[in-house]
């Protein structure tokens, strides 16, 4: 029987580190292996384990309020980092990263219990608030390193997802084209104006076609954003040519009072394209007319 008023926490971690290591994987791996065996290194998750549970032992060394936060420039604040943003990466759901802290709160606590520290219930309930006050915490930390890496991995795929649906393609000596597919708002218009403008000044090009079959709803809003379009690229002395604007949609766009008549449309991709040539004074010759 132990004495909890001569009982240390952070030395009771330090040496008992083994055990509870094989107790803490015993409870989470299985889990783990089931949820995602392909990212399960074992080797790995041990070292970076005991490398935690280092940490815990140094930090339960001093006092913890009920306040307490682990600080941004702690080693074990480190660790969860790059562990929590290893595992996001590797498709793992926020449950399955909390998983990993709850387990070892479990684990501690049910060493504490087994020390039998009955000599001052009042000691022994502050041990394992202290071990709730740590575990709780980090646990939060986790969850919101998380939260973060999730939504920076969603802005990323975002901003691809919107480069490669914003193609601009070189059709021919000074003529770029830029083939609109899906909703165009706010934000894919100012992707669709800049990377359409620094086209027309890497390739010199004095026409732009703008296609618009593949955009679901022609409204004031979308006629909207390609007008700052067109004229962006004006002011830097490109022609634009509008294609793929469908029967529904001219009608539509006739009703709302939208005005593209200054402005060359042609009904198809393939009409565009002619047009577009004979403005830089080309044209597409079969082989038997140019004979």
């Amino acid at each position: 029987m132990t004495e909890s008023t001569d009982f240390n926490l952070s030395h009771f971690i330090e040496s008992h580190q083994d055990k509870l290591l094989e107790s803490w994987m015993k409870g989470l791996l299985p889990e783990w292996r089931r949820k995602h065996p392909q990212s399960v290194d074992e080797d790995t998750l041990r070292r970076q384990s005991r490398q935690l549970l280092d940490g815990l032992a140094k930090l339960l060394a001093g006092q913890l309020t009920e306040s307490w936060e682990p600080p941004l420039d702690h080693s074990i604040t480190l660790l969860l980092r790059n562990l929590s943003s290893a595992r996001v990466k590797q498709g793992y759901r926020a449950a399955d990263i909390a998983h990993y802290l709850v387990t070892l709160k479990r684990v501690l606590i049910h060493a504490l219990l087994q020390e039998n520290l009955t000599g001052d219930l009042s000691r022994f309930g502050d041990l394992l608030a202290t071990v709730e006050i740590a575990t709780d915490s980090l646990t939060t930390l986790i969850y919101e390193i998380y939260a973060e890496t999730r939504e920076r991995i969603i802005a990323q795929q975002s901003l691809s997802l919107l480069e490669l649906s914003t193609p601009v393609v070189r059709l021919w000596d000074r003529v770029v084209m830029v083939p609109l597919v899906g909703v165009i708002d706010t934000a894919r218009a100012r992707q669709v104006t800049e990377r359409l403008l620094e086209s027309i000044a890497k390739f010199e090009a004095t026409v732009a076609i703008i296609d618009v079959t593949g955009v679901p709803i022609l409204d004031t809003s979308v006629a909207g954003h390609l007008m700052k379009t067109i004229a962006a690229a004006q002011m830097l002395g490109a022609r634009v040519v509008m294609t793929g604007i469908s029967p529904d949609g001219a009608q539509t766009l006739v009703k709302l009072g939208v005005n593209f008549s200054e402005i060359p449309t042609r009904a198809t991709l393939r009409a565009g394209v002619a047009e577009a040539l004979l403005l830089v004074g080309k044209r597409i010759l079969s082989i038997k007319e140019e004979q």
